[in-house]
């Protein structure tokens, strides 16, 4: 990791204290790939945006995820251990910006799938859970056909909308990371959600304490600033500090 990028994810960590999930994802993947600009990563899909934080991950942290669960049967702690490619979608369309066709109870519907912007609109407005399900909707859904007519979405009956919400999951596979997981103590399997977002953030959050621990350390020894701390390559970063600690 360059100076700069150490310098914009520590930025990124910064400003994402006491921000909601789906900002601080935007906002880590916008600092460690500037480039595309932070409309490019509120726009993907939420599975597109959940692959590339597992390529965030993997190029900071490596292909290794550690984490603990609880077995939802019999409370035995399961400590797992798994590389990245195991939480990959293995199919889906991904397609935030071509139009789906959705049938069923008389209803024809084309729709895009949701982005993080759409998220972050729903999260800002809504004052209830199917408030929110109907603004979401409302923003995705690009046509509607009932028996000829064309009626004003939403609200939609609860069917339509439970069979929306379920081609939009078909569709976009990765944006619903799951496990298959079996218990050791009583055998119990069950279908296990893996929250990326929050796993990365975490990751990131522990990586920027230990780096201004370190640079706390090698200021207060050597009188080096920030950036020229961060300059140092990781191999002589942490010759320095073994030399502090002796």
């Amino acid at each position: 990791m360059t100076a700069a990028q150490a310098q914009r994810l520590l930025l990124a960590w910064e400003q994402g204290h006491g921000a909601h999930a789906i900002r601080r994802a935007l906002a880590v993947l916008h600092a460690a790939w500037p480039e595309a600009g932070a409309a490019h990563w509120a726009r993907m899909t939420i599975g597109e945006r959940d692959g590339w934080l597992l390529d965030l991950h993997e190029t900071l942290f490596g292909a290794s995820l550690e984490t603990v669960t609880q077995c939802p049967q019999c409370g035995e702690r399961l400590e797992l251990a798994f590389r990245a490619d195991a939480l990959r979608a293995d199919g889906g369309v991904n397609a935030a910006r071509t139009p789906i066709v959705w049938q069923g109870d008389g209803y024809v519907i084309d729709y895009r799938l949701p982005t993080s912007d759409d998220l972050l609109h729903v999260l800002d407005a809504a004052a209830d859970d199917r408030a929110a399900v109907d603004s979401l909707l409302g923003r995705c859904i690009l046509a509607i056909r009932h028996a000829g007519d064309a009626p004003t979405p939403p609200p939609l009956p609860d069917d339509v909308v439970t069979g929306l919400q379920e081609d939009m999951a078909r569709h976009d596979a990765g944006a619903e990371m799951r496990m298959r997981l079996t218990c050791p103590e009583c055998g119990h399997g069950w279908d296990a959600h893996f929250d990326i977002a929050t796993y990365v953030w975490n990751e990131v959050d522990d990586w920027a304490q230990r780096t201004l621990s370190e640079i706390h350390m090698l200021a207060t020894a050597y009188g080096w600033n920030e950036r020229d701390i961060l300059e140092l390559g990781s191999l002589r970063r942490r010759h320095y500090l073994e030399l502090v600690r002796a």
